[in-house]
């Protein structure tokens, strides 16, 4: 047993800035209730064993109890959400993810599994990450909060308490003891979500004492079953999803096409304008805007570079295999004439806290990058672009990009022979920690990328993709039997899954339905799949599939849902 009175040795500290509980309410024009969003205490708090005293928690089975008593967030967190979802930065304010603890210095990075922290007369341990739920999807009015929440690691984290007592604002928060280096919160993540095959580190993990019960239960089921866990139902809702067929259906909005540019022999930037007097939404680095053409064709297109709200520019490359789209718009879109458009979407964002940004884009693939580099160096981080194209003459933006520094930026061209491009190996090779790959271009050029072995976690790489994969006319049908209902459904040659449900309304979350984001991630059974995505890890894929781009190998697949 640990002697709590004779800790005096400092690890690492902060300062505690704000104390917060909440009561529990009703959120807006739902019927779910929630403690998430709580106020400032003043003065000395009481910490009893399982909660700050006043403090309040919606469905405490699932979200109180001892190992849950309280949570802590990082409050630099809350400049990241703000600069990457500039439509919702009015509600990312301290205490918005359900937090007791508000502080500085302390994350998921620098915090371990069983640290023991002093703060004023309490003594509290790191019990486990919080794990989202589709609560903050509503809090922070994103359909997909509660799941970038989970990708990005920015979750906080909970103590249970070892020593009873009272904690005030401007105490110092000291972590005295460190029984585990190798567990920061954010590693026991990455078990969780992204390195979920990893069994020798799950058979380590399920040993920590410290580690939560429940948390431990789940990763010896994992052990014993080599199945990986079911997480929609706790990251979407029925509420979530009506609010995703509103961002997709109804908040389109007009623009004029402004100016028309001739950015290289296949590719046409547009600018687009909203009507006289108003402003559009403001973007972030990475996001795109889904464009309505007149007929009756739905593309999403990359925005080529930040918007403040007087204008979007999007880039578009005239492709062989054009179903209409981009033909439609080289051919028939001039100045003056109108669009529909959405808000921006951004399902590719940047990774604020990297220490080094690392771009690969191949032809049309450049355009999310030159909002990237603009945001880039207007905050001074440091990068690297490597843009591959068959030639100079094809390559689109060269004369924007050529105002880039040396140390900036890398061009290859490989004459139509994908051999003699760019060395994914050389590229790779080296890479710090903290460095995050971002890679949109070619499918070719992002299976290869995915395919080259590394050192960095799959965290640490982001895709986009500009055109779905797996839809292709000669794809064979197949079946898919929801299991919730039996529901057999027939996909045709050529269609997706993901259409198919919608034509049989059955719900399902997506956006960016290039197999880049995640968001329509289902489990399934019974099934080979042919993954054509490039949001699963290797693991993910035993068990869940994008149903945006992914197909069935097999007669039939059953999909949990």
């Amino acid at each position: 047993m640990m002697n709590l009175d004779a800790i005096d040795t400092v690890i690492q500290e902060t300062t505690l800035e704000e104390i917060r509980i909440g009561k529990v309410k009703r959120l807006a024009q739902t019927t779910i209730m929630t403690g998430i969003e709580k106020s400032v205490c003043q003065g000395p708090v009481r910490v009893s064993d399982v909660r700050i005293e006043g403090d309040e928690q919606g469905e405490a089975v699932i979200h109180g109890g001892p190992h849950k008593a309280v949570l802590q967030y990082a409050r630099h967190h809350y400049d990241a959400w703000r600069k990457e979802l500039p439509g919702s930065a009015h509600l990312f304010n301290p205490g918005g993810f359900g937090e007791n603890l508000v502080a500085d210095g302390f994350d998921e990075m620098n915090m371990c599994i069983g640290d023991v922290v002093e703060v004023g007369s309490v003594v509290l341990q790191v019990a486990q990450p919080r794990q989202p739920c589709f609560k903050l999807n509503h809090r922070f009015q994103q359909t997909s909060m509660s799941r970038r929440t989970q990708e990005s690691h920015r979750t906080g984290w909970y103590y249970r308490v070892l020593r009873t007592g009272e904690v005030c604002a401007g105490d110092q928060m000291r972590v005295v003891e460190r029984p585990h280096p190798q567990w920061t919160v954010s590693r026991v993540q990455d078990i969780l979500y992204s390195d979920t095959q990893n069994l020798p580190a799950i058979a380590e993990l399920v040993e920590v004492e410290e580690l939560a019960p429940d948390m431990r239960a789940l990763l010896r089921k994992r052990l014993e079953s080599m199945e990986v866990e079911e997480w929609n139902s706790r990251l979407i809702d029925e509420e979530t999803s009506a609010i995703e067929s509103l961002s997709t259906d109804e908040r389109w909005t007009t623009v004029t096409v402004k100016s028309v540019t001739l950015e290289s022999a296949t590719v046409r930037s547009f600018e687009l304008v909203a009507e006289s007097g108003k402003r559009l939404l403001p973007s972030t680095p990475g996001a795109h805007v889904k464009v309505k053409l007149p007929n009756g064709l739905e593309r999403a297109y990359s925005l080529c570079e930040n918007s403040d709200g007087r204008a979007y520019r999007i880039g578009v490359g005239l492709s062989p295999s054009s179903r209409g789209a981009s033909k439609w718009l080289h051919t028939n879109l001039k100045a003056g004439d109108t669009l529909k458009v959405s808000e921006p979407i951004n399902t590719f964002p940047i990774e604020e806290g990297a220490g080094f940004h690392l771009m690969i884009g191949g032809g049309i693939g450049i355009t999310p990058f030159l909002s990237m580099i603009q945001h880039f160096r207007a905050t001074g981080a440091r990068f690297l672009l490597h843009y591959c194209a068959r030639s100079e003459k094809e390559a689109a933006f060269v004369e924007q990009l050529g105002e880039l520094k040396a140390r900036e930026v890398r061009f290859h061209f490989d004459g139509g022979a994908p051999q003699r491009g760019i060395d994914l190996d050389a590229v790779l090779e080296g890479l710090d920690s903290d460095t995050h790959v971002y890679c949109c271009g070619p499918e070719g050029l992002m299976k290869a990328l995915q395919s080259k072995p590394t050192r960095l976690p799959l965290k640490n790489f982001h895709y986009e993709a500009f055109s779905a994969s797996g839809v292709d006319d000669g794809a064979r049908a197949f079946s898919v039997r929801i299991a919730s209902s039996g529901q057999i459904l027939e996909v045709a040659a050529g269609r997706t899954v993901l259409e198919v449900l919608r034509q049989h309304a059955v719900d399902v979350p997506s956006s960016c339905e290039s197999g880049s984001c995640g968001t329509c991630v289902v489990g399934y059974r019974d099934g080979v799949i042919a993954h054509n995505d490039y949001c699963l890890s290797p693991g993910e894929r035993r068990t869940k599939m994008a149903v945006c781009v992914s197909r069935a190998n097999s007669g039939c697949v059953t999909l949990d849902i």
